[in-house]
């Protein structure tokens, strides 16, 4: 593949975070055109200078209705579309303008799906957190899996922290998933239960940390974020 379309919001840290970290280390994006699609109401972030610094083109989008867009991406050859921070469903043809599509989602999937679930990962005092890179389809956080990555959680981290690390795996770990997706590799279907976290301010994150905290030095049952659970 000759480019690669990422899509993110511009003020966002996780965009920046992963975009910071490949371009660290260049080999899976050498010789590749590379843009950043993101919202037209979106300020213009940390993300979009980085960009502009490193001769990534920008692309601001109509997000509500990007399906008016067609034609303005038909233009930049896509090829993969790489979701590193995006928190709405994308449209299904939107999706279809490119090869491939892939999420990278700051949860180990099948379980932690939502958004910001690092927040429920640091309130829910897990044993572990980590990041899940997906082929993407109309449903959310759904898609057959391509790679994962895990990392214990210490009760020393903050949710900073925790977030950072996020980032960075799924930064180490996406050339690989790059490499699968052009090689033809098409995932594994998620399988197990499944939890999909819902939205959690940071003072009842904070409050339920605590109580964790008091549950787990009592030698009591944690609690757990509001979540649905199913079978998949």
């Amino acid at each position: 593949m000759n480019t690669i379309h990422f899509i993110g919001v511009s003020d966002g840290l996780k965009p920046f975070y992963i975009l910071e970290e490949l371009f660290q280390h260049k080999t899976s994006l050498e010789g590749k055109k590379i843009y950043f699609i993101t919202d037209t109401k979106q300020n213009d972030g940390k993300t979009e200078k980085f960009c502009q610094e490193h001769n990534i083109t920008v692309l601001k989008l109509e997000m509500d209705c990007l399906v008016n867009d067609t034609e303005l991406i038909h233009q930049t050859n896509p090829e993969i579309l790489i979701s590193i921070g995006w928190s709405k469903i994308i449209p299904e043809a939107f999706l279809k303008l490119f090869r491939y599509a892939i999420n990278c989602h700051g949860g180990l999937l099948p379980d932690y799906r939502g958004n910001n679930v690092y927040m429920h990962n640091y309130a829910n005092l897990s044993s572990h957190y980590g990041v899940t890179i997906h082929y993407m389809n109309s449903r959310f956080d759904d898609g057959n899996i391509i790679l994962q990555a895990r990392a214990k959680l210490f009760l020393e981290e903050s949710p900073l922290i925790i977030h950072r690390r996020i980032c960075e795996m799924t930064a180490l770990i996406l050339p690989e998933a790059i490499h699968l997706v052009e090689s033809g590799y098409l995932g594994e279907p998620q399988k197990g239960m499944a939890r999909y976290f819902y939205k959690i301010d940071r003072l009842a994150m904070e409050n339920l940390r605590q109580k964790n905290i008091e549950n787990l030095r009592a030698g009591k049952p944690l609690e757990i974020a509001k979540c649905k659970e199913w079978k998949l």
